[in-house]
C-alpha cells in the first residue's frame, strides 16, 4: 500500500473540520485527515491499516459494509449516517460523503460528526449533566442558576447556608469549565439551540 499523507492536498485535507478517509478495497484506512482526532478521538497515525469496520458499532457493520459495497458499484453516495465508537467508548453519528475512485482502487469519504443534531433536548441535558458529574444538591443548585434567581435566593429556596450555596456555584462552574453564571447560561442555550429548541 502507497503511503499517505504527504503533499499540499493532504495539507489541505487536514485543514478541514470534516474528516477525510481514504479506504482500500479491503476496507482499511489508507490515509485519515486531522480532524479524525477530534470526531473519533483518534490521531490519523492510529487508524492507518485499520479496518474501517472496526470502529463501526456492532449492530451497524453488516448496513456499513452493504453501503460500502454499493459505494464501489455505483460511484457515489451522499448522507448515508451511521454510529462509530469514539476512542473514549461513546457512541458518534457520522453522515457520510463517499465515492469510488476506479484508477486508485480506493474509496474516499468526508465524515461529518452529526451526533448533537440527532440527540434529543433531553438527552443533550443529561449527557450535559453526566460530563459535569454533579452531585444532587449541585444538580438543585444549576437548575436554579438557570433563573433569574440569586445565590441568596437560591440559598433560601433550597435552605442552603449562602457561602454553601456559593462553593456549590464555583464547583459547578468549574465541572462545566465556565468562569460565570453568563457562560454557563451561554453553555446551556447552545446545546439547547444545537438540538433545535429555539
Amino acid at each position: 500500500m502507497a503511503p499517505f499523507g504527504s503533499g499540499s492536498m493532504f495539507e489541505i485535507y487536514d485543514q478541514l473540520p470534516d474528516a477525510v478517509f481514504m479506504v482500500d478495497a479491503n476496507h482499511r484506512i489508507a490515509y485519515a485527515s486531522a480532524a479524525c482526532e477530534d470526531i473519533f478521538g483518534y490521531v490519523p497515525g492510529e487508524l492507518t491499516g485499520v479496518p474501517l469496520l472496526d470502529l463501526v458499532v456492532r449492530r451497524e457493520q453488516d448496513r456499513t459494509l452493504r453501503e460500502a459495497r454499493n459505494v464501489v458499484r455505483n460511484g457515489a453516495r451522499v448522507g448515508f449516517e451511521n454510529r462509530y465508537l469514539h476512542k473514549v467508548g461513546n457512541e458518534v453519528q457520522v453522515m457520510w460523503s463517499a465515492r469510488w475512485l476506479k484508477a486508485q482502487q480506493l474509496r474516499i469519504g468526508i465524515a461529518r460528526d452529526v451526533t448533537s443534531l440527532r440527540q434529543p433536548v433531553s438527552t443533550k441535558i443529561e449527557e450535559l449533566l453526566g460530563v459535569a458529574r454533579l452531585a444532587p444538591h449541585e444538580k438543585k443548585v444549576l437548575q436554579l442558576l438557570l433563573t433569574e434567581a440569586t445565590e441568596k435566593q437560591i440559598a433560601e429556596q433550597l435552605c442552603l447556608a449562602v457561602s454553601t450555596t456559593h462553593s456549590y456555584v464555583t464547583h459547578i462552574f468549574r465541572k462545566f469549565g465556565v468562569r460565570s453564571r453568563a457562560g454557563l447560561m451561554a453553555l446551556w442555550l447552545k446545546a439547547m439551540k444545537i438540538d433545535g429548541v429555539f
